[in-house]
């Protein structure tokens, strides 16, 4: 079974501008308390489960997966180049950007988000 949330972690990790700025800070589900949050940060979040789409042979070939993406830093404009970088990146793996999200400012932590959401499909490994 394919690892959606491992397949788009990778190819985040893949861009040169994500890294140098969250090199070590994209987690999975929720940003850890304890976590650096002096810097900037990026949440996968899955929002539904992995839907089979396509067959063959009574065979699942490939999955619809659906997710939030969280980038949050103190400073707006370096919110809004990640989500760019990560809108390139997830396109190039056949995720769209869908129309709902989040654009806010924190006052309790003094931290900009920008939440986006992300629909496509991810071939499965059929062995």
């Amino acid at each position: 079974m394919t690892d959606g949330l491992m397949v788009i972690y990778n190819q985040l990790n893949s861009n040169e501008i994500i890294v140098s700025h969250c090199n070590g800070r994209i987690k999975f589900y929720e940003y850890p308390e304890t976590a650096d949050a002096s810097k900037p940060f990026i949440v996968i979040d899955p929002l539904d489960v992995p839907g089979p789409v396509v067959f063959a042979s009574n065979e699942n070939h490939a999955n619809e997966y659906l997710y939030q993406i969280d980038v949050e830093a103190s400073n707006r404009l370096l919110v809004k180049e990640i989500q760019r970088e990560i809108k390139k990146e997830l396109k190039k793996i056949g995720f769209g950007q869908l129309k709902d999200g989040l654009d806010e400012y924190f006052k309790e932590t003094k931290r900009f988000v920008d939440a986006r959401r992300y629909q496509g499909l991810i071939k499965e490994e059929v062995l």
